[in-house]
């Protein structure tokens, strides 16, 4: 069946049955129907299209005064969820080599795997790829503009100093605006 024969099709379905009037139904066929038209694709190929990998998180709990962020990224992300080095490096968009490093070292710090049973705040790897700002400075504002945490909690979350962690929120918001540093 051809594109548009199989638009006609779809068009001329008939919904009669109990579930044309069942609300959740309804709201899930609107968005099936959005979806199509923002990605341009008819219902087989969107229903075929493959599904794009989730966010990865990493628990807030990973972070110590043991390890610099990076390599408990590093770590959390080679030991717990089993990716290697290159996939790391492309997810947060540093190089091979450093992420190779940053593990290695976190392993000679560290020899155990994080042990995470559930955490209360976890941070997208894409919070982590703005090559602007370092990863405690990333981390940081993270946790501050998205869960609203003040800098003592954040330093307790972190295994920091609060004026560490104010430091590098300081230096995470000069270097979004544009500045090298708030003096």
């Amino acid at each position: 069946m051809n594109r548009r024969n199989l638009e006609n099709f779809e068009k001329k379905r008939d919904f009669s049955s109990p579930l044309a009037e069942d609300p959740e139904f309804l709201r899930l066929k609107k968005l099936f129907s959005e979806a199509k038209k923002t990605y341009r694709l008819n219902g087989s190929e969107l229903l075929t299209k493959k599904i794009e990998r989730r966010e990865i998180l990493i628990p807030a709990s990973v972070f110590s005064r043991k390890l610099s962020s990076l390599e408990a990224v590093a770590k959390y992300l080679r030991e717990n969820l089993n990716l290697s080095s290159k996939e790391i490096a492309k997810i947060t968009k540093r190089s091979v080599k450093t992420i190779y490093q940053a593990y290695n070292s976190a392993n000679k710090k560290a020899k155990k795997r994080f042990e995470i049973k559930e955490a209360k705040y976890y941070l997208p790897v894409s919070a982590l790829t703005n090559r602007k700002l370092g990863v405690l400075e990333s981390v940081v504002k993270f946790l501050k503009e998205n869960y609203e945490l003040n800098y003592s909690e954040i330093g307790r979350l972190l295994g920091r100093d609060p004026r560490t962690i104010w430091t590098a929120y300081s230096r995470a918001i000069g270097k979004v605006r544009g500045k090298k540093s708030d003096k």
